[in-house]
């Protein structure tokens, strides 16, 4: 994700519902997918029969809209409506919901008439819709909002932590950290100040900060009187609050900023390489992007430019890859700027690691736009 001047940091219940019986009895919530273009059927040959393309179509592009895979599921969207695929492309939970997030911990939110539950990979809710927000399980608790509300449920849906915060976030689980049984905390919002809980309920560090963020590498921005800064997880300032933005720590620096300009500090909170790039994004596999005279390329951890800027947008590294724009098309580079897939897609996604089994070679698998519709590729990992 590049970071902009403009970004601001900012089965207990009985099965209600079984989703073939939705499928019976509410027949109107369901399209089917809709036929293939000839345009996007032309599209799809081109791409299919192209040279040197290095992708291989593992579903072909026919869906609305679609997720990453989680948990061996995908989100799509079928007409106006939201079901889920296995990685055949075979649609194994039908398009009944409204809205549906990915599965996490064997469980995925999904909205249906305006409120939000959780079904299992069956398609049969575990949790019935009755919230009026829901996100994803981490560590065996989900964040959910009811009324002006926000709590924490378990996995029976029940009310661990009673719905009592202005605002919330989830229990994520750092894994970067480099502290051995480190407690669980989730920034929370009482009134006008923000604090961390534990999971059981309880402030580990009082309400006191104007606004704040997750833990990542052991450290959580924070804000205090209009600047940023940072905690340790003890809830004592690491980096005094002396920045107009910043973000998370990632592979030892974070991005802060400084008279509208982005660069990237330690974590003693000294400026690594200085401010002065107008967007920037975090370091992924030893490369961050930068915004240089209108366009993005990349930068190593000395400020030493390892790509050139010439792409009209960029995402990040992952298992070796970033995807690329150039002229309104999508395609995907190496980490030595080295096109691997020439930009031909209308939009992609980050590439993301997938293993059948041991005795198969790992892939990268991502999501492709073809004119109007949506399909997966992989490509093979050399890392």
């Amino acid at each position: 994700m590049v970071v902009s001047p403009k970004a601001n940091f900012s089965v207990s219940c009985s099965r209600l519902i079984v989703i073939s019986a939705l499928f019976f009895s509410l027949p109107w919530l369901i399209s089917l997918p809709p036929a293939f273009s000839k345009d996007n059927n032309l599209l799809f040959t081109r791409l299919k029969t192209s040279k040197n393309r290095n992708f291989t179509f593992i579903i072909r592009p026919k869906f609305t809209s679609v997720n990453k895979f989680s948990e061996g599921l995908a989100s799509v969207y079928i007409g106006y409506r939201k079901g889920y695929i296995n990685h055949t492309g075979k649609i194994v939970i039908p398009a009944v919901f409204d809205a549906a997030g990915e599965f996490s911990e064997g469980l995925a939110w999904v909205n249906i008439g305006g409120k939000w539950g959780y079904i299992n990979q069956n398609g049969l809710f575990a949790i019935k819709p009755k919230f009026d927000t829901a996100r994803e399980f981490s560590q065996g608790i989900a964040l959910v909002k009811l009324g002006d509300k926000w709590g924490y449920i378990n996995k029976a849906g029940e009310f661990i932590i009673k719905p009592q915060f202005d605002n919330a976030m989830s229990f994520m689980v750092d894994k970067q950290s480099k502290v051995a049984n480190k407690l669980a905390l989730a920034p929370v919002k009482v009134g006008k100040k923000w604090g961390y809980i534990d999971k059981t309920g309880n402030f580990a560090i009082k309400p006191q900060f104007n606004n704040a963020g997750v833990f990542n590498e052991d450290m959580a921005p924070v804000k205090i009187d209009g600047k940023w800064g940072y905690i340790n997880l003890q809830g004592k300032l690491a980096i005094q609050p002396k920045f107009e933005r910043v973000w998370n720590f990632s592979e030892g620096l974070a991005l802060a900023s400084n008279n509208s300009k982005w660069g990237y500090i330690n974590r003693k909170g000294k400026f690594h390489l200085k401010p002065s790039f107008l967007e920037a994004s975090s370091f992924s596999n030893g490369l961050a992007s930068v915004w240089i005279n209108g366009r993005y390329g990349y930068i190593n951890k000395k400020g030493e430019l390892a790509i050139k800027p010439q792409f009209d947008d960029v995402g990040s590294f992952s298992q070796g890859m970033a995807k690329v724009n150039i002229d309104n098309k999508w395609g995907y580079i190496d980490q030595n700027g080295k096109m691997l897939v020439s930009p031909q897609f209308d939009r992609v996604g980050d590439l993301l690691m997938y293993q059948k089994s041991t005795a198969y070679p790992k892939v990268g698998r991502a999501w492709v736009k073809v004119g109007d519709k949506w399909g997966y590729i992989s490509l093979p990992l050399s890392n």
